[in-house]
């Protein structure tokens, strides 16, 4: 019995340690007129990919859902372990000047900024704060304004110690730069 538990626990665990927050930022998309899809629909051309929004319709604004698209380049990133990214992301608010208010988790009140973030309509990152930690896609017109935000707060991230921080930084910021042109970003 424990010849098959150990195995699978130990499969579980390697699973969990590698789950996280993937990313990728399109560029340049257009919509394909006629494109030729697979048995299980999915597009058969260079650099094509199917966009639909997952949770956040009003961040897709800019694409139409299920169209196929054609991209003129790709970058892939990882934004760290779901942990890891809602760390960042906590941090990404108190770089914006977000007050911190209460949040409860596992029956301990923490102090977080993101929380802040989750309760408003508008302000620095916010479309990006205000997100799915899991999967999702921003569009262009969403992905220009988040763009800016990280060109105004540019210099501030460098001043966090963090170099894990103002690492991340730089990918968010280039993956928002891309989408910004013409392109989407999305989360899986």
């Amino acid at each position: 019995m424990k010849r098959v538990l150990l195995p699978t626990i130990l499969f579980l665990f390697a699973s969990i340690a590698h789950a996280g927050l993937d990313v990728t930022a399109y560029s340049g998309l257009t919509n394909v007129e006629s494109p030729v899809l697979s048995s299980d629909s999915m597009p058969q051309g260079k650099n094509q990919v199917i966009l639909s929004p997952v949770d956040f319709p009003e961040r897709f604004h800019g694409l139409e859902s299920g169209k196929v698209y054609q991209f003129k380049s790709s970058f892939d990133f990882r934004a760290g372990s779901y942990l890891g990214y809602n760390i960042w992301r906590n941090e990404l608010a108190k770089l914006a000047g977000y007050q911190p208010s209460p949040s409860i988790r596992n029956n301990v009140v923490e102090m977080r900024y993101d929380e802040t973030v989750w309760k408003l309509d508008h302000g620095p990152f916010w479309e990006l704060i205000d997100f799915s930690d899991a999967e999702g896609v921003i569009g262009p017109e969403v992905c220009r304004k988040v763009y800016q935000d990280f060109v105004q707060y540019r210099s501030q991230a460098a001043q966090v110690p963090d170099a894990y921080f103002y690492d991340s930084y730089g990918d968010w910021m280039k993956a928002f730069k891309m989408c910004a042109d013409n392109g989407a970003l999305v989360f899986h």
